[in-house]
């Protein structure tokens, strides 16, 4: 009798059982991630949209700053970190101090040696340097140029190599005076990189997280 009555129960019950939704799988997302109602993983876009990158994690490192959001900017060859807020994006390290250096006088061409002391867990690391003045730089600068190393790039020591700018953290390029700037008493080193492109070209502010 218990066997029969069980036997209805099941019967009644399943149609309710079939009926409950299912999760929907994001077909942009790896196998067995499953969408959380309308979205999944947090990501930063643009104003017209646009996808910067998926979240690592929220910035929280100073209460007064409310949730900045460093992003995987993907890239062919390896994605690089960037920390994106409403109205800028900047690298893992900002330029000033002798950080992004050129060997021509006025920051011009393709090559910089970038002094990251903590590079980031990725398999490229990048640098922005924005352009604009003082009070501009996080606000409204107009440009804001990635410069990129090679993947899994090894550090290295610019030796006698004389530089003869450097990227200033005002957002314009510093010229060194002769007889130019040469890296010296330091074991840090640093890593080279290449200019990639404008991300403000690219993507049009305000910024923004769903």
């Amino acid at each position: 009798m218990r066997t029969v009555f069980a036997t209805v129960i099941l019967v009644l019950l399943s149609p309710l059982v079939l009926a409950q939704p299912r999760p929907q799988v994001r077909p942009d997302l790896p196998p067995g991630l499953e969408r959380r109602g309308d979205r999944c993983c947090p990501a930063a876009y643009d104003a017209t949209g646009k996808k910067i990158g998926d979240m690592i994690r929220w910035d929280d490192r100073f209460p007064s700053i409310q949730m900045w959001m460093w992003v995987r900017y993907p890239m062919k060859g390896g994605d690089v970190a960037l920390l994106v807020s409403p109205e800028a994006i900047q690298g893992v390290q900002s330029p000033g101090g002798s950080v992004a250096l050129f060997t021509t006088p006025d920051c011009s061409g393709n090559t910089m040696f970038a002094m990251l002391a903590w590079p980031p867990m990725m398999k490229r690391y990048g640098m922005v340097l924005p352009v604009g003045s003082p009070s501009s730089i996080l606000i409204n600068a107009p440009n804001a140029w990635l410069w990129v190393t090679d993947p899994l790039p090894a550090r290295v020591s610019p030796g006698a190599t004389v530089f003869w700018s450097q990227w200033g953290d005002q957002g314009a390029c510093v010229p060194y005076p002769p007889p130019g700037y040469t890296v010296t008493g330091t074991p840090v080193g640093g890593f080279w990189m290449h200019k990639v492109e404008d991300l403000y070209a690219k993507f049009k502010r305000p910024y923004y997280s769903e």
